[in-house]
């Protein structure tokens, strides 16, 4: 598309068609554009964009509406580039950190706040073909029979459960439970630990095997329930022709480098659908997607601001992990 002319019809359309999900004429075209061009050169421009496959007219006498092809030049070449505004930073931030408190539903308040930003269902999935790993695991006793164990996994989840023993929680069985957990558990896939693996090393406790086994079993169980962290709300939101599994499915499979834009036919997404997501990196390492999906009319120069800002932070926090 060379002429500058029908890229600023074709921005105008997809902007109007966003804010009013109604078609758009030439008369409105007229009030948008910063040209003093005529309503019949106007028509004649949107005749040629939609010849070319780049906008439609669902009626007769209706105005048009942008096409896929449409919708994709639009992203590619003509979406105006925002930054959030330095008091948005601070207010977004200040939002995530204030639902912090919990590191286990770190994940799931980051989508929530994401599908109130976008008012489209936002998903987190861990990045496809990443093994998983146990990344760290504390234990702090809380009486002489209970403790509370947290377990961080590679991908950024975290799982925390309080856990009872019938014997005494001594100095001596703490270190014996730190020492295995240290050279048999870290950095092991979460999925590693059968039921026969776990007994033997509970068997590695000795003499302190009765109050090391059940913080053993236990760190095995959170392992289990953080392997698959894949978190979607506001799915109110999503459009009916989609379901949860079909999202975080072709969600997972991508690993990308910056915002990508999926579009309705493009991969498993249904036409007049969309897909934003963001990567969002651990300690330097890929830790999955942050996302919105919902229809094509979409806000673009807004969400994508604050998508990549929230998955930026989502990372610097999951980074932090236990430490804070």
């Amino acid at each position: 598309m060379t002429s500058t002319r029908k890229q600023r019809i074709l921005a105008a359309v997809v902007e109007l068609y966003n804010e009013t999900g109604e078609p758009v004429g030439s008369k409105r075209l007229m009030e948008v554009l910063p040209d003093d061009v005529s309503s019949a050169t106007i028509r004649n421009e949107m005749a040629q964009l939609a010849e070319a496959g780049y906008l439609e007219q669902p009626h007769t006498s209706a105005g048009r509406i942008p096409s896929p092809q449409g919708y994709r030049y639009y992203i590619d070449h003509l979406l105006p580039q925002r930054e959030l505004l330095p008091e948005e930073r601070v207010r977004l931030e200040q939002q995530l950190r204030d639902r912090a408190r919990e590191p286990e539903r770190l994940l799931e308040n980051a989508g929530k706040l994401l599908a109130e930003l976008t008012a489209c269902a936002a998903l987190c999935v861990p990045a496809a073909g990443v093994e998983v790993r146990i990344k760290r695991v504390e234990i702090a006793p809380l009486s002489r029979t209970m403790a509370m164990l947290a377990l961080q996994a590679s991908n950024g989840a975290v799982k925390s459960r309080v856990v009872r023993c019938e014997c005494e929680l001594s100095p001596a069985v703490l270190d014996v439970f730190t020492n295995i957990v240290r050279e048999h558990m870290l950095g092991r896939r979460l999925d590693a630990f059968t039921q026969a693996g776990v007994q033997s090393l509970v068997a590695m406790a000795g003499v302190h095997l009765l109050a090391v086994a059940p913080l053993l079993i236990c760190t095995a169980e959170l392992a289990d329930e953080v392997a698959t962290r894949e978190v979607v709300v506001g799915q109110h939101h999503l459009p009916p022709q989609l379901n949860v599994q079909q999202i975080t499915q072709h969600a997972a499979q991508l690993s990308p480098a910056k915002v990508t834009v999926l579009l309705g036919g493009e991969g498993l997404l249904q036409p007049g659908t969309t897909m934003l997501v963001s990567p969002y990196a651990i300690g330097g390492d890929v830790g999955g997607v942050l996302g919105v999906v919902g229809t094509q009319r979409m806000d673009y120069a807004k969400i994508i601001p604050g998508l990549q800002f929230i998955a930026a932070l989502l990372g610097d926090m999951l980074t932090g992990g236990l430490d804070e």
